[in-house]
């Protein structure tokens, strides 16, 4: 991958943990299609591999430590399970940065399925889907990107989340 500021890491959750999340919040799946999404989705106010995800953004902080020069704290939220019908994808190209959410700083993607597609940056680059793959890249314009539609016709599943400032007194 070419582009700055991202970090993939292969592996993270077993085929068995994924299978798992799709059967668990597959069943708790709420319709995006009204709003123009194509998807559906359910917010996950509770997800029990916290731990690890906190463990990547670490990593993150790690491996890009420029991150850790900002005054404002950072945390990650907004969890959301999306499944993607067989030719339905967020196809429009965007960032996850905007006036409607200015304070998101990265985005988080957990791939649960495998196809031959994946997330496809403006600049050409893909990261593609692979069980198990967390991918972590910013979330502003420098990192515009659309998601594939799966050429296999088939369903795909990914978590979504993203990090964003916070006020110092709502994380302590």
């Amino acid at each position: 991958m070419n582009n700055d500021f991202v970090l993939i890491k292969d592996n993270v959750f077993t085929k068995k943990e994924c299978d798992s999340m799709i059967y668990q919040y597959g069943q708790k799946l709420q319709s995006a299609e009204k709003d123009g999404m194509n998807y559906n989705f359910c917010d996950l106010n509770y997800f029990e591999y916290m731990e690890r995800l906190n463990l990547i953004t670490k990593e993150y902080e790690n491996t890009f430590s420029e991150i850790s020069k900002t005054v404002s704290i950072w945390q990650l939220e907004s969890l959301r399970f999306k499944h993607f019908k067989p030719g339905k994808g967020f196809s429009e190209w965007h960032s996850e940065h905007c006036h409607t959410f200015p304070y998101r700083v990265l985005s988080l993607q957990i791939y649960l399925s495998e196809h031959n597609c994946g997330t496809e940056f403006y600049n050409g680059d893909v990261i593609k889907s692979k069980i198990g793959r967390i991918c972590l890249f910013p979330a502003s314009f420098t990192h515009t990107h659309r998601g594939q539609i799966c050429p296999q016709n088939k369903n795909r599943y990914i978590i979504t989340g993203y990090i964003s400032f916070v006020k110092k007194g709502d994380k302590e």
